[in-house]
């Protein structure tokens, strides 16, 4: 049967994918669904690519006018302050970090008003 191609480009991709989750110590069953919905939106898919191939974000995609890197950088911060160190220490887990940042852009698609509830409502107690 010649002339049929076969791309296993999705497939390498998925293995990354997990690859990262697994390293990240992130549920199996976080994982999949993460995988799921990422397949379903062809411009987060396209950010994953590129973060598994440069591991960085490409930043190219936005949702209601948040980043890939935006949405890092408020993982980051809830992090620190979880932890209380003021900094990410060496026990920071920057794959789960990125990881989560791809679930918050997917769920920022799904539900753009709580999503921008949970990002600019503050993470401390002590707001009036």
């Amino acid at each position: 049967m010649s002339g049929i191609l076969y791309d296993a480009t999705k497939i390498k991709i998925c293995q990354a994918f997990y690859d990262i989750c697994d390293y990240a110590e992130l549920d199996r069953r976080w994982a999949d669904e993460l995988w799921t919905d990422v397949l379903i939106h062809p411009a987060i898919y396209e950010e994953l690519v590129y973060y598994i191939e440069h591991h960085t974000f490409l930043d190219k995609f936005k949702v209601c006018d948040y980043s890939l890197c935006d949405l890092y950088v408020w993982q980051m911060s809830r992090y620190n302050l979880i932890k209380d160190t003021g900094k990410n220490s060496r026990t920071c887990n920057k794959e789960k970090m990125a990881m989560q940042a791809f679930r918050t852009l997917v769920d920022l698609m799904a539900d753009p008003k709580e999503g921008r509830r949970r990002l600019e409502g503050g993470q401390g107690m002590d707001r009036l």
